[in-house]
């Protein structure tokens, strides 16, 4: 299994994607977090999504996945320990999950994408942020991966 494109992306300033509303899913940064790949021989992949959730006491229920265009390629409830109060933690949210008929050899263009199930007020995933010792300002790289399964 090797990688085939792979994106840790930690801006100097800091993105906050708010989780205060419900939406569908919707690409986190159609620039920066989007991945164009060869689809393996074998025509399945395996995506990787590392964010941070971070800023009320309680947690909003997400999805994380990848979008070709406006069509979902697979989204999947996180996995994630809670932190309490989530506040001033950094609450580590990852998906790994596999992608099958792929057409070998073409071409795909994927974007990282969210979406936000259960809403939560001063909520966000967040990213980036300046190299400083001011508390709660930055978040570190958020992750993308494709591998060739």
């Amino acid at each position: 299994m090797g990688i085939l494109g792979a994106i840790a992306y930690d801006p100097a300033s800091a993105v906050s994607k708010a989780t205060d509303t419900r939406i569908a899913m919707t690409a986190f940064d159609t620039t920066n977090l989007r991945l164009t790949f060869t689809a393996p021989a074998s025509g399945k992949v395996l995506v990787r999504i590392q964010c941070a959730v971070h800023g009320a006491t309680t947690s909003p229920s997400i999805l994380l996945g990848v979008l070709d265009g406006s069509t979902v390629k697979g989204r999947i409830a996180p996995a994630g320990r809670i932190e309490s109060p989530l506040a001033t933690a950094f609450v580590l949210r990852e998906v790994v999950f596999p992608v099958t008929g792929l057409t070998p050899a073409a071409s795909y263009t994927w974007d990282a994408a969210y979406g936000v199930e259960t809403e939560v007020a001063s909520t966000a995933v967040k990213y980036g942020g300046p190299n400083n010792t001011t508390a709660n300002d930055a978040f570190g790289a958020i992750i993308f991966e494709i591998w060739g399964l």
